[in-house]
Order: structure tokens, then sequence, then C-alpha cells
């Protein structure tokens, strides 16, 4: 089950390419202003199921590696 979670998490960043992919197709300006709000909203439904099936304990280590306080700290032990 923690495998299918992980897996919706990182299957909700495709949409999130999508966006940035969608200004390079033909497709009319009318067509990309409903496909963004759509891929977006799907994109965070799907992450939130995935956080929902993978549980509280890594959801939290999920959102301190994402912590840009931890980030920093990473990338300054690094370059010591």
């Amino acid at each position: 089950m923690r495998k299918i979670g992980i897996g919706l998490i990182l299957v909700s960043f495709l949409p999130w390419i999508a966006v940035a992919a969608l200004p390079f197709l033909a497709l009319s300006i009318g067509q990309k202003a409903v496909l963004i709000p759509i891929l977006i909203g799907s994109a965070e439904v799907i992450f939130w199921i995935g956080i929902l099936v993978v549980g509280k304990e890594v959801a939290e280590r999920y959102r301190r590696w994402l912590n840009p306080r931890y980030l920093w700290e990473r990338i300054r032990q690094r370059f010591r």
C-alpha cells in the first residue's frame, strides 16, 4: 500500500510537467486556459490522495525534506 501512495505522489508531478509544456502545444488560448486549472487541480488531488495512503510518518518526512531551513542546512553541511 505504501508503494501505491509513493507512486501516486510521483505521478502527481506529471500534470505539473504538462502545465509547463502546455504553452508549446498547438492549442487555442481558450483551450489552454481550461486545461491549466484542470491539470493543477488534478495534480493536487492525486498528491493528497497519495499522502493519505502513505500515512503520517512519510508525510512528515516529506514535509521536513522540503523545508527550506532543512535544505539550507544540508547544502551548508555538504560544502564544508
